[in-house]
């Protein structure tokens, strides 16, 4: 991988791995599939991703690879803590 992708590019490679952790994690999963799952699951974990990009504005200099690395670490965490705060405040199991 280039190590001087533009910032547009970055973000789609975000969103994808975020999209393919998210999906991956459904199909791992012993949950009933459903699209509507699916789609809000490859959704969160993308956003989570992209989120993380915003690293480089606290760690100057990170590199794009490591960048991706913590995107994936969150799209897989950040996705499981939002479901249990959501499962919490709704009172479901």
């Amino acid at each position: 991988m280039k190590d001087d992708l533009s910032l547009k590019e970055m973000l789609v490679y975000l969103g994808v791995l975020g999209l393919l952790v998210g999906l991956g994690k459904l199909l791992a999963s012993n949950e009933k599939f459903s699209w509507r799952l699916a789609i809000g699951r490859a959704i969160v974990s993308a956003g989570l991703a992209i989120a993380a990009g915003s690293l480089i504005a606290f760690i100057p200099g990170l590199s794009q690879l490591a960048i991706l690395g913590l995107a994936s670490a969150s799209a897989v965490f950040g996705e499981q803590f939002l479901e249990k705060l959501l499962h919490a405040r709704t009172g479901s199991a």
